[in-house]
């Protein structure tokens, strides 16, 4: 027992004096378990250790120090930042003038041991020295001990003479044994190399004392020269070392011998090493922050270095630490590491396209980010009345910089977002979070929460605005701002810019909308965010000025194209053209030039197709990195004939689509213009560094932003001013928010992809669809390569080829594997995004258009098999319907006749005709071209000439209203690989399975919606072949590409569409017929299918005058006719204004009714409406409005 206690003592002491427990009532236990205090411990000690006085007076001296200095603080840890801040050093460590006298007596207690003795005496001299204000002697004690420099790392065992004093014995050793070294001082075992998690053996408090004196020799150099602080910073840099093994040996929790589990909650490094954090923390912190001042954050060289080392270093000992352990000062490093991080991805060069970046400085930011949120949501809490959480809507604006430093990509601000919402619950109503909620729910693909935070943001700064106002005329000055008022008003300049974006948004949402009624009121809020951001604009801030008129502007387009009324609609053009020329009169961006070439395009007086180009131009040689500034170039140069620019232009819009540019001059791809094989009048150039801001078109800057601050190299970019006293507010870190925002990957995905459509549009016009067969086959691997959609379906196409090819003849099989084999690229052959080989375009003749293909159609109507025709008409040799009959003898009814469903196909006529009445005629889009087979639909890659190429017919990419259509049951009795084989040979695949119950998390509805469209997106394409493929004559492949078409998107009108133009290729009106109905009863306002509906009964009544012999209407027909007058006047009226074929076939419609000026006057204006218009609409492809 005589060995026991002494080392239990020292056990005792050590951990004791390591954990920092100086103001605990009972610190240590005795040997027989019972609780000790301060005084008792070091009695225990000095009685079973005897000789060993000078350690006991060390630790009692230590411990004395310790409780002066936390006097004056809130607590031992010292968390209260001081009234200087964090920054400064101020009096850190410094005893308060009340607390000096106490202080020196301590001091000079320790004059009396033998200070050669040990190093930790000289240490605990220096530590003293510092507390009383005098840093000089301090630097004279800390000089005095033995190789300072191998503080840089572990001490380990040094042997020393054993005569000499201050070599203290330690129980269990035997007596010739001496201290490891000059720094071990008397703590620590003579022949120990234990760890430094090893509180027993003494090698922590060694390395507490190290890293202590490191630091007040830093303080001593900041504090006697404050304006050289480079001396200082050295210093603090010398400790990383030391401090990596500390990290590195040091576990989170720490085991029990044994049960190797903790033993109670507070049984953590935190607690064990407490002392150890403190100094810890203190070096680290005050480096940083010297660091911040004087280095440069894009380097990483020299010192520059040792910073980032800092930093990260501090990051890592902070996993040991409790929220609580001194907020102040961990907030402070937070905000300062970030700045760093955001800084230093300004200034480094984009990465290449495609470049691997395996650690991202993004991922480092967003673990600042969630250790500062801890932080935060300990140390503040839910603002009283009239107050605000000023660090946590600070964090805020650190999270959006961070975000926009990356990129600004819309689907990499889900963890913005997380961070958006948990400040909602520390802070009231804050105008800054909802600002930034309505930005960055837009761009990740929410743009209801975008809009009901927008009116959240307008209604609160609006409310705060008229009560500081009233409180302005009403209170006396004393009482001014008593109550908060003001607090939560907005810069003019924050108001209006968001304003704006809101109001670009809402317009950009209208036009999309498909539901007319919300689509007037989301164009005519935008109108009230115009209104609301006039109040408040300066009216000598020349950016802010033109970024509100392109915005009403804009608005004005919107309204137009919503309201749908024939009074308003000129009058809103010509006030939407008025206001880009003042916007670009004020301050000239190339977004006011893409819409003023937008505005010139746009059928009217105003038409002028050169001056649209000269606009366009001057959009794409502003910003070159937008490809729907090169996409609209196209399109015009094709309405000038000019093929062989519009050509290039696509490609080269092409290539920018495919990657964001960066410095260097980007790759030109085989075949396309370079910079010597230019569109005429385009200037393709180097324009160095990308445009600033990170949403679009950099028009709105702010005066006071740091980011200008930051530059590629040329300046070196530090964090912090050298004379700055206080962080300065992370809002200056934002971006300017620019002319419109960035698009995220899936609208960058859409507009390349139209883009394309359009590249295949002017290849099939130019070269004739035989052209069109490989590039197809590019297309689709495009787009199987960026998206898996179609994974799901492979049940529906492949499978049932597998099916079908076991059903098919030896012969029939051999030939197709021959010709998939054949191929000269496998993974195209292999995909099922995509037609394989055997159903591309091939030389060969023609298969007969009399051949019957049996593809069984759902009525339109759930009641009504028939469409509207009379019982004359049905009996028509061209609109007869046929009962087929299955292999089981059931009747299959493709159309019915007979006076049993007259009262049902009525139902129909009705429906059609109270569509009429109401006007409710309306789509985003609409087709530019007059032909055969040729109207406008929301879909199409519209083709100019109406004899070889006649245009096909798609829907634009816009999410639809769900609507359970009847199927066309395709993918049941069909598949594009069995066209050659007899379909009753088939069997019908099992039914899918149930489909999962919907998730009502955000996250999944957003990437619902992203599959939604793209399924959308990959049916369009699928019908676009079928429409190449109709017009090359291949019938078949036509089917099958509807099919696969249908099983995309079951509720894509579109496909009822092609379908009922493979009929009218096929002669078989009345299915036709069917198939359009169905398209007007899932889209009522869909125009492709009115026109094509109304051109189905003007062929059917020449075909019966043709018949007859004679002059005159049928009553039948004469009631076709006023219901197609009804219908088109209707669309001529509203969405379908500036159509050609919906004009051409009202003309015809008004001949048969013998209006003869009317019909002039619609031809008239047709005619004028297919003049100077390009291969595709523009409005489909590229969009009203940016």
């Amino acid at each position: 027992m005589a060995q026991g206690k002494p080392a239990h003592y020292w056990r005792q002491l050590r951990a004791a004096l390591t954990a920092g427990q100086w103001d605990a009532r009972f610190p240590a236990k005795d040997v027989h378990g019972r609780a000790v205090s301060w005084s008792d411990l070091l009695r225990k000690f000095n009685k079973h250790c005897p000789g060993h006085q000078d350690v006991a007076e060390l630790a009692s001296q230590t411990h004395a120090l310790s409780l002066l200095l936390s006097a004056n603080t809130a607590d031992l840890d010292a968390c209260d930042a001081g009234a200087q801040g964090a920054l400064l050093l101020g009096e850190e460590c410094m005893l308060a003038e009340e607390r000096v006298e106490e202080g020196l007596t301590g001091y000079n207690t320790l004059k009396q041991l033998d200070a050669s003795a040990s190093d930790s005496v000289k240490a605990a001299l220096a530590y003293y020295a510092y507390a009383l204000r005098r840093p000089s002697e301090c630097l004279e004690h800390l000089a005095q001990v033995k190789d300072l420099s191998d503080a840089q790392g572990p001490v380990f065992s040094s042997p020393t003479t054993s005569s000499a004093p201050a070599t203290l014995r330690v129980p269990g050793t035997s007596s010739n044994a001496s201290l490891s070294s000059s720094w071990t001082g008397s703590f620590v075992s003579a022949q120990s190399s234990s760890s430094v998690a090893n509180i027993d053996e003494g090698r922590t408090w060694s390395v507490v004392e190290q890293i202590r004196s490191v630091c007040l020799k830093g303080m001593c150099y900041e504090t006697m020269n404050a304006s050289d602080i480079q001396r200082a910073f050295t210093t603090y840099t010398s400790a990383i070392a030391l401090i990596a093994s500390v990290v590195a040996e040091i576990p989170a929790h720490i085991p029990t011998a044994a049960t190797g589990a903790p033993t109670s909650p507070d049984n953590t490094s935190f607690t064990r090493y407490r002392e150890l954090w403190r100094w810890v923390e203190r070096v680290l912190r005050r480096g940083v922050i010297l660091g911040a001042r004087i280095c440069d954050v894009s380097r990483t060289d020299g010192q520059n270095g040792a910073f980032w080392t800092l930093l990260q270093q501090y990051h890592t000992c902070s996993a040991h630490w409790p929220p609580s352990f001194r907020p102040e000062q961990r907030s402070t490093v937070a905000v300062l590491h970030l700045r760093a991080l955001i800084f230093k991805a300004r200034s480094s060069p984009p990465p290449k396209p495609g470049a691997d970046r395996p650690h991202r400085w993004i991922s480092a930011a967003r673990s600042v980010v969630q250790e500062y949120r801890a932080i935060l949501s300990v140390s503040t809490s839910f603002p009283k009345a009239g107050e605000r959480n000023v660090k946590v809507e600070d964090l805020v604006d650190l999270s959006v910089a961070a975000w926009e430093a990356d990129g600004a990509v819309g689907e990499y601000a889900g963890w913005v977002i997380d961070v958006l919402w948990w400040a909602t619950r520390l802070t009231f109503n804050s105008f800054k979070i909802f600002r930034h909620m309505s930005r960055l729910f837009y761009v990740s693909g929410d743009p209801e929460l975008a809009k009901r935070t927008l009116r959240l943001y307008v209604q609160i700064v609006s409310k705060a605005r008229e009560a500081s106002l009233a409180e302005e005329e009403s209170a006396t000055p004393e009482a001014t701002g008593a109550f908060g008022a003001g607090k939560d008003i907005d810069t003019d300049e924050n108001w209006v810019q968001t304003l704006v974006q809101g109001s670009r948004m809402l317009s950009r949402l209208a036009l999309a909308d498909e539901d007319p009624g919300k689509a007037v009121e989301e164009a005519k809020e935008a109108g009230e965010m115009i209104e609301k951001a006039k109040t408040r604009l300066n009216a000598s801030d020349a950016a802010l000025v033109a970024s509100v008129q392109i915005a009403e502007a804009i608005w004005h387009i919107a309204m137009a194209y919503t309201e749908q009324d024939v009074l308003t609609r000129t009058a809103r053009f010509e006030q939407s053209l008025s206001l880009l020329h003042k916007s670009l009169e004020t301050n000239p961006t190339p977004s006011t030039h893409h819409h003023l070439a937008l505005a010139y395009l746009r059928p009217g007086a105003s038409q002028d197709i050169q001056t649209a180009i000269v606009h366009a131009r001057a959009a794409v040689e502003g910003d070159h990195s937008e490809p729907r500034h090169w996409h609209l170039l196209g399109l015009l140069l094709t309405a000038t004939g000019d093929w062989r620019a519009a050509k290039e232009v696509l490609e080269l819009g092409a290539s920018v689509s495919e990657a964001d540019l960066v410095d260097d001059e980007p790759e030109v791809p085989e075949g396309t213009a370079g910079n010597d094989d230019v569109p005429e009048g385009v200037r393709v150039h180097d324009y160095g560094t990308a445009p600033n801001g990170v949403n679009g078109d950099a028009s709105v800057t702010s005066a006071d932003s740091e980011a200008d601050r930051v530059s590629s190299g040329t300046v070196e970019t530090a964090v912090l001013d050298k004379e700055a006293t206080e962080l300065p507010p992370s809002s200056l870190l934002l971006q300017p928010l620019g002319d419109r925002p960035s698009p995220n990957r899936q609208e960058a995905f859409e507009h390349a992809l139209q883009l394309r459509m359009t590249q295949l549009t002017l290849t099939e016009f130019v070269e004739g669809p035989e052209g069109t067969g490989d590039k197809w086959v590019e297309v689709f691997q495009w787009f199987s390569e960026r998206r898996e959609v179609g994974v799901e379906d492979r049940r529906m196409s492949i499978d049932s080829r597998r099916a079908s090819q076991e059903l098919k003849p030896a012969s029939m099989t051999s030939s197709v594997e021959k010709r998939l084999t054949s191929s000269p690229n496998p993974a195209i052959r292999s995909s099922a995004l995509f037609p394989p080989v055997e159903e591309q375009p091939e030389p060969g003749p023609t298969p007969s258009l009399d051949v019957r293909i049996p593809i069984t159609v759902t009525p339109a109507s759930p009641m009504a098999q028939s469409p509207a025709f009379s019982q004359d008409q049905l009996s028509r040799p061209s609109l007869n319907g046929t009962l087929r009959e299955d292999g089981a003898g059931e009747k299959r009814l493709s159309v019915d006749d007979g006076h049993g469903n007259r009262g049902k196909g009525k139902k129909v006529r009705e429906v059609f005709i109270s569509g009429v009445h109401k006007g409710r005629a309306r789509v985003t889009t609409i087709s530019k071209k007059i032909g055969h087979n040729v109207g406008r639909h929301h879909h199409g890659a519209h083709l100019k000439r109406s004899t070889s190429a006649p245009a096909a017919d798609f829907r634009a990419l816009l999410g639809q209203t769900p609507y359970q259509a009847s199927s066309i049951h395709l993918r049941q009795h069909l598949s594009i690989y069995t066209s050659q084989q007899d379909l009753s040979l088939l069997e019908a695949p099992p039914p899918p399975p149930p489909p999962p119950p919907p998730s009502t998390g955000p996250t999944i509805a957003r990437h619902n919606a992203r599959l939604a469209k793209d399924r959308r997106l990959l049916s369009n394409l699928w019908l676009m072949s079928s429409a190449t493929f109709r017009r090359l004559g291949k019938i078949e492949q036509a089917r099958g590409a509807i099919q696969e078409a249908e099983v995309r998107d079951e509720a894509n009108p579109a496909v009822w569409v092609q379908l009922g133009l493979y009929y009218l290729a096929l002669d078989e009106d009345r299915k036709a017929l069917e198939a359009f109905q169905k398209a007007l009863f899932i889209a009522p306002n869909d125009v492709s299918a009115t026109i094509h509906l109304c051109r189905v009964y003007l062929s059917a009544i020449q075909d019966g005058s043709k018949s007859r012999l004679r002059v005159g209407l049928e009553p039948s027909d004469r009631d076709n006719v006023d219901l197609a007058v009804g219908l088109l006047s209707a669309l001529t009226k509203g969405a379908g204004w500036d159509v050609p074929e919906a004009w051409y076939f009202l003309a015809k419609m008004y001949g048969l009714q013998g209006r003869k000026d009317r019909e002039r006057e619609c031809l008239c204006f047709a005619l004028t409406l297919s003049e100077n218009r390009p291969l595709r609409d523009p409005g489909i492809a590229v969009g009203w409005c940016l």
